[in-house]
């Protein structure tokens, strides 16, 4: 029930977002082809390694290791969308992102998490992730919606500009539901289908896995200063690299063995990260908070 409700709200804060664009936003993520392949070259290669390296001096159970690992191979999704529309990044190429890393996660997740527990456990886990499940999740999720508020703006502007205004409030109010349902109903189940996490096992893990996240914003922000993006751009591939979708981690989890274990990392990362996100957003980007309340324009 918790997943249908997530699902419903983010198909509509979806549409909202996809009214905020035009059809040349996205053409302009693909004629001009370097931002998308640095988020993409930052998410693959960047955050992966980065979870290797904490996962190793981690003084955590080698399964727990394994699902730090997994965190940082499951790519955001409407969330990182949600955050950078609110702080005026670059939305289409957030979208974009996320469309392309989706459809890459059914090959790289199995690989890399193979080679994380042959280094870490010296057996082999197999994954089996259906492209068609993944990619099926994502065109309803993102790209039908995104796409039919793009369609709203296109033949009928005057809903999308009465729109605009109140949107800027029921989008984030929107994102606080989900992700009030995803820690205190979701997340809560997870938690009690496999016996409750421990505070001790939370206290633990937390450095850990807020690392993973504050690290790998700050290494896609550098990478994408360093690779002379545009500002947005910038704040972009920050979000898209260091905000991982922990829905997918602890579903990937249930496939492997020792999962309740191994999904643990996810389910501290899932309480934690967001608020850490959406203050790196107010540090890096160029609104305030009153500017977010006024529903300041560019």
């Amino acid at each position: 029930m918790a997943d249908i409700l997530v699902n419903i709200t983010l198909i509509i804060i979806m549409v909202g977002i996809g009214m905020s664009l035009t059809f040349t936003d996205f053409k302009n993520v693909f004629v001009y082809p370097k931002n998308i392949f640095t988020g993409i070259g930052s998410q693959l290669l960047v955050l992966p390694l980065l979870a290797f390296t904490l996962a190793w001096i981690a003084p955590v159970s080698v399964y727990a290791k394994l699902g730090i690992v997994l965190i940082a191979l499951c790519p955001v999704g409407t969330t990182s969308n949600i955050l950078v529309h609110i702080f005026k990044g670059n939305t289409a190429l957030s979208i974009s992102m996320t469309i392309v890393n989706s459809i890459l996660s059914p090959f790289t997740i199995p690989t890399v998490i193979a080679l994380a527990s042959t280094f870490f456990t010296d057996n082999g886990a197999s994954v089996e992730m259906s492209f068609a499940e993944s990619f099926t999740h994502i065109l309803l999720t993102v790209i039908l919606p995104a796409l039919c508020g793009l369609l709203i703006r296109r033949f009928v502007p005057k809903i999308a500009d009465t729109l605009d205004r109140p949107l800027k409030w029921i989008l984030p109010l929107m994102l606080l539901i989900v992700f009030s349902i995803k820690i205190f109903w979701g997340s809560g189940n997870n938690a009690n289908a496999c016996g409750s996490l421990t505070m001790d096992e939370a206290l633990l893990l937390t450095p850990f896995v807020i690392a993973l996240n504050i690290l790998g914003m700050y290494g896609g922000f550098f990478i994408a200063k360093l690779g002379r993006l545009a500002k947005p751009s910038q704040l972009t591939v920050a979000i898209e690299t260091g905000l991982q979708n922990t829905a997918m981690a602890l579903s990937v989890a249930t496939t492997l063995p020792h999962s309740c274990e191994i999904e643990k990392p996810a389910l501290v990362y899932a309480m934690l990260t967001f608020f850490t996100a959406v203050v790196f957003c107010l540090i890096h980007s160029d609104l305030k908070i009153s500017d977010i309340i006024n529903n300041r324009k560019d």
